[in-house]
């Protein structure tokens, strides 16, 4: 049955080798021609500058080129870049958290209020290295994203990986109805209803909220101890449930790259998965959700308990940032020189 498992979701993602999906460094490279040098200044920094590792999702100026100082070209560069991680899926819910934006300056221009934060073209795109050697990096990010992609060698790591949405859904304009991270919810809710009262007194953990995710920029380690109920407790279907509410929000990547993560899921074992509740059971109150296990956090909150201000992050401890695979790359690379390299001889 767990195959059965497997194989759905492979299926769902198009599971395919990563040399079919486009090439990230062509695309890095097409992007970084276009530059001018004052352009080149604020996008292209070196791997080792410290802003590689700092991620956030609020309104604000942050590392990297804005898509405001990118001209028609650039910006179709930039799109074509982040179509190499992203699905058709992840690019359309892009669009949906510009004309969120939009919706939230309309919002503040109605109470007459100029906010400047709210800003669809304040998104910036940072690349950190060199595309094409062994290691570099590149983030996408604005308010309610945080995109963040570690080349090493062949692999890429591709946490954290951050959405955010206000409104819930869209109210108005071309993309009315829009719910980014509506799948989710309801996936989660469906999950819910599945178990009966022991399981779901086991799952949930409070009647509160927090006030935002809990492994935010700062404390990603936060979360050491997995709590709520065990997977290894259910029955297949209700395993399906939770392993659905994983797919969907992996669909934001492209389909070979979401099923290397999902793998990394799967072979630790879905009985060692563990899902936790907090808040409300009904999706107009405040409501927090997660699903963990060895080699994930996956945290869904309700921000501040307003229902229509939803924040989603999905963290790889051992591979945000590229983590483990970098020191594995300079182990191998790079190996400590022996003591008597180091040491100058004592002896005349």
């Amino acid at each position: 049955m767990l195959i059965l498992i497997f194989s759905l979701i492979a299926g769902v993602l198009g599971h395919a080798h990563p040399a079919e999906h486009p090439d990230s460094t062509d695309s890095a490279k097409a992007f970084i021609e276009s530059l001018d040098d004052e352009q080149m200044a604020q996008a292209v920094y070196s791997f080792e500058d410290s802003k590689r590792l700092h991620w956030m999702y609020l309104p604000g100026a942050r590392a990297g080129l804005p898509l405001r100082d990118m001209n028609k070209d650039q910006r179709k560069r930039a799109n074509d870049l982040l179509a190499t991680m992203l699905s058709e899926h992840g690019m359309r819910d892009l669009e949906g958290i510009y004309a969120m934006e939009l919706a939230l300056r309309e919002q503040s221009r109605r109470r007459g209020h100029e906010d400047p934060t709210r800003d669809p073209d304040q998104y910036e795109l940072a690349i950190f290295g060199t595309p094409g050697e062994p290691i570099w990096a590149w983030h996408y990010e604005g308010h309610h994203l945080s995109l963040n992609f570690t080349h090493i060698n062949e692999e890429v790591c591709v946490t954290p990986l951050f959405i955010g949405v206000a409104p819930f859904e869209l109210p108005e304009g071309p993309l009315q109805g829009t719910r980014v991270l509506g799948d989710e919810s309801d996936l989660a809710f469906k999950f819910m209803q599945s178990l009966d009262d022991e399981q779901r007194k086991q799952a949930i953990l409070s009647d509160r909220t927090p006030h935002d995710i809990l492994t935010m920029p700062g404390r990603e380690n936060r979360l050491n101890k997995p709590e709520g109920l065990k997977l290894g407790t259910l029955n297949m279907n209700q395993k399906m449930m939770a392993m659905a509410i994983l797919e969907s929000y992996a669909r934001i990547l492209q389909g070979p790259v979401a099923q290397i993560e999902l793998d990394r899921i799967t072979q630790h074992g879905l009985d060692n998965l563990h899902f936790a509740w907090m808040g409300k059971l009904t999706p107009d109150q405040s409501h927090y959700f997660r699903l963990q296990g060895p080699s994930f956090i996956l945290e869904y909150d309700c921000v501040g308990g307003d229902p229509e201000h939803v924040h989603m992050v999905w963290h790889d401890p051992e591979r945000n940032m590229g983590a483990d695979p970098l020191k594995r790359h300079h182990e191998r690379h790079h190996p400590p020189s022996s003591e008597n390299e180091d040491t100058p001889s004592r002896n005349p």
